[in-house]
């Protein structure tokens, strides 16, 4: 019995790196969803470029900087279950923090 429940651990843990490995890989797709919620700060604004000037990605999030009409702005997308699930962004107004 003691074997097995090291086996159960040992292939969670693995699971959990593999998941988090993923998430901490920059993609098109966060990327994209970024772009298309990043002038929700403000009403009429505008990217000043198609591409974020910074990006920045953990286990848990990816961020994304970018220029635009209204200053600067950053956007965090995260997924809905911690390491599982769909994508969820959300822009913010300013710098993006350390």
């Amino acid at each position: 019995m003691k074997g097995w429940v090291g086996w159960i651990l040992l292939v969670l843990s693995l699971l959990v790196a593999v998941a988090g490995y993923r998430n901490s890989r920059a993609e098109p797709e966060t990327e994209e969803m970024a772009r298309g919620v990043v002038c929700s700060i403000a009403e009429g604004c505008k990217r000043n470029s198609e591409q974020p000037h910074t990006v920045r990605t953990d286990y848990l999030r990816r961020r994304y900087a970018w220029n635009t009409s209204a200053g600067p702005a950053y956007v965090v997308c995260k997924r809905q279950l911690i390491l599982t699930g769909s994508w969820v962004c959300e822009a913010k107004q300013g710098e993006m923090p350390e």
